[in-house]
């Protein structure tokens, strides 16, 4: 990976630490996207509620995602477009998901519940702020299409071992079973981490490449503009349809503390999933450059159904089955998450090159949005489905478990099933297309060459 191989432009400490900042952003991740059902259970806030007060945030959620999006785009300072923002973000993230978890445990249920929602819009708003922007200065560290989606490739691995970090630390550090440390100081713990993996990449990284300066537009032309990138509406759309049911980051540690019996087979559950997940980032560049991204695409999704499937039938009652059962799972969902954050650079190319504009800003702080989105309605759909089946963490029965165990498995499934079709029919792009793209959007070839390049019906005209 050394710099000035096949063009490549960035330094190797620049690639470093945009994939360490992974390592931490992740880890601010898994705490809340994976823990908050869990940690308002112990609080004694029950399914229904939960489910009901992880919603309401959205809402506001919806207004400070899309303002944020317009304001990286709009916005210039002195020292960089998307800097600037990582730096306070890498501050505010940990102050953040220290407050959310800090929840007075004498506090009366309504209390909590208050605590819950300004300590999450809070945490929502921190967490667009560091990223929208890692993602966006993915574009302006360089204009290489393979240095770029090999950099993007490595942060899957550094994200899988953030996640991974996190979710063998975070079961062992406050349940009774491991240090009993309780939320807060875990959230302490877990929040400096995090603060210090991803601070060095504020610093250390350089933009180069913005484009031409693009004259200011209104809010509406900038959303007029936005909405004509067809190719961005359907992956953002695939993305958050095959995340709307995927209940196991939710539910893996209520299953292993109300099913199973004992929250620090969390950790080994996670590690099931997440070493494939890494393993798996290493060899992707290699199989992008065989295969398109979507063919890759659509068949992890295939996998993740089926293992899924597989599993539920199997049972739970032999728990190396459910471990090598999950490691399987994690090798489709491990192909999904990994390529799911490389196609929005590609919409962006494709958008400066049939509209003249790149949107960087808002097109990330989109996919934020439905990534945060998605934890969010996940978590809810989880704890309204637990109460539908009569499970209650305050008195667990059989069949609330093989309730538990059947969302955990079956109606994880779902989204996958619903995804495939809708991103084999309607997303239009292909790597060698966009390739293309780059090369007119860098005054390389003109834009009447790229389309005769690509061919008179390619993408070029027909991928509106």
């Amino acid at each position: 990976m050394a710099a000035g191989k096949r063009g490549w432009v960035t330094r190797p400490s620049e690639r470093f630490v945009y994939i360490i900042y992974f390592v931490g952003q992740l880890i601010f991740n898994v705490i809340v996207s994976s823990y908050t059902l869990v940690y308002l259970l112990n609080a004694g806030i029950s399914e229904v509620t939960a489910g009901a007060i992880l919603l309401l945030p959205k809402i506001i959620d919806a207004v400070d995602d899309t303002f944020f999006g317009v304001l990286v785009d709009r916005v210039r300072f002195k020292k960089g477009r998307f800097l600037p923002w990582i730096k306070i973000a890498s501050i505010c993230m940990p102050l953040a998901t220290i407050f959310f978890f800090s929840m007075p445990a004498s506090a009366s249920v309504t209390v909590k519940c208050v605590w819950v929602v300004i300590g999450y819009i809070l945490w929502d708003i921190c967490y667009t702020m560091c990223d929208a922007p890692i993602y966006a200065l993915s574009t302006c560290m360089t204009n290489n299409m393979d240095e770029r989606n090999s950099i993007l490739s490595y942060t899957r691995i550094s994200g899988g071992i953030g996640g991974m970090l996190a979710s063998i630390l975070i079961p062992m550090m406050y349940g009774s079973n491991g240090m009993n440390l309780g939320w807060s100081k875990t959230a302490i713990i877990i929040s400096v981490l995090g603060a210090l993996l991803m601070l060095p990449a504020g610093f250390l990284i350089k933009e180069r490449f913005h484009g031409e300066k693009e004259e200011e537009v209104s809010f509406k032309e900038l959303f007029a503009g936005l909405t004509k990138n067809r190719n961005l509406v359907i992956i953002i759309l695939v993305r958050f349809v095959f995340m709307l049911t995927m209940t196991a980051e939710v539910l893996s540690s209520v299953f292993a503390q109300y099913v199973l019996g004992n929250e620090t087979l969390g950790s080994l559950l996670t590690m099931a999933i997440s070493m494939p997940i890494i393993i798996l980032s290493i060899f992707m560049p290699m199989l992008m450059r065989r295969f398109d991204k979507v063919h890759l695409h659509a068949a992890s999704m295939a996998l993740y159904v089926v293992a899924s499937v597989i599993q539920y039938f199997v049972g739970y009652g032999n728990l190396g089955a459910v471990i090598v059962l999950s490691a399987l799972r994690g090798i489709g969902y491990g192909g999904f998450s990994i390529l799911s954050f490389m196609f929005v650079p590609d919409c962006i190319e494709y958008g400066q090159f049939t509209e003249g504009r790149r949107n960087e800003g808002v097109s990330f702080a989109l996919q934020t949005f439905v990534n945060k989105l998605n934890a969010a309605v996940i978590s809810s759909v989880s704890a309204f489905f637990l109460a539908m089946t009569g499970f209650s963490a305050a008195n667990v029965t059989p069949e609330g478990q093989r309730g538990v165990w059947f969302a955990y498995t079956i109606l994880s499934a779902l989204g996958g099933i619903a995804a495939i079709p809708l991103l084999l029919k309607g997303y239009k792009l292909r790597d060698k297309d966009v390739a293309v793209m780059m090369r007119a959007n860098n005054g390389e070839i003109t834009k009447e060459e790229a389309l005769k390049l690509m061919g008179e019906t390619g993408n070029g005209k027909n991928g509106k």
